[in-house]
């Protein structure tokens, strides 16, 4: 994955150094909660920039985003892409219907109807999870996983023989949020709120620590 780095002004480190200079790990202090600050933002920045395109749950992106936070001995934070795929249950407007699922992967996409597709508890986690009812297993393999989309332009769900297939249950996904801030142009719009938390949050740092330890 893409990565950017976020600096301060080199103008304001020395500014903030000098009015720390007679507090204990003053500029430590004040540097590493910027460097969090900032961190959480971006975190906020990237589930609510994947939200604009694709209907996923808050909790389903945040699980996809980790962040690694500062401390006085380690002046560096991050936030890294991780996880798979996101399970349709994990999309709003998922529903479970009497003929299938109903499902709204992509915002500009609406409802999509999945014939003999289901919820229900996955074998390790006991999430309930989305399903379809696939054909043999000489045809697809045992537990497969497969997208929404190649379902769909499959073209096998009950259009052969009308019957609601018993086995194997196909897990159904839709893509990782990765797809979405992981271009040129929005991860430039990432890098640029970036610079700016960090900037507003060293700034409300220094003084923070200069009100309570100064």
């Amino acid at each position: 994955m893409t990565t950017f780095n976020v600096k301060v002004d080199e103008a304001a480190i020395k500014d903030a150094l000098a009015a720390l200079s007679n507090i204990e790990n003053g500029f430590v202090r004040a540097y590493a909660r910027a460097l969090n600050s900032t961190a959480t933002a971006t975190q906020q920045d990237m589930i609510t920039m994947a939200r604009d395109d694709y209907r996923y749950k808050v909790a389903a992106v945040k699980r996809r985003t980790m962040v690694n936070r500062a401390t006085w001995s380690n002046l560096q934070s991050s936030v890294k892409s991780t996880g798979g795929a996101v399970n349709l249950s994990d999309f709003l407007g998922t529903r479970q219907t009497k003929e299938g699922l109903t499902v709204n992967v992509k915002a500009s996409t609406g409802l999509q109807r999945l014939k003999h597709g289901f919820l229900a508890p996955g074998r390790k986690s006991g999430k309930l999870l989305a399903f379809w009812r696939a054909k043999p297993a000489d045809d697809l393999g045992p537990r497969q996983s497969v997208t929404l989309k190649s379902v769909v332009a499959s073209g096998q769900v009950s259009k052969e023989t009308g019957l609601v297939w018993r086995r194997p249950a196909v897990e159904l996904f839709g893509p990782h949020p990765e797809v979405v801030y992981n271009t040129p142009e929005n991860w430039e719009k990432l890098s640029r709120k970036a610079d700016l938390h960090m900037k507003t949050a060293f700034a409300a740092e220094v003084d923070g620590v200069l009100r309570q330890y100064g």
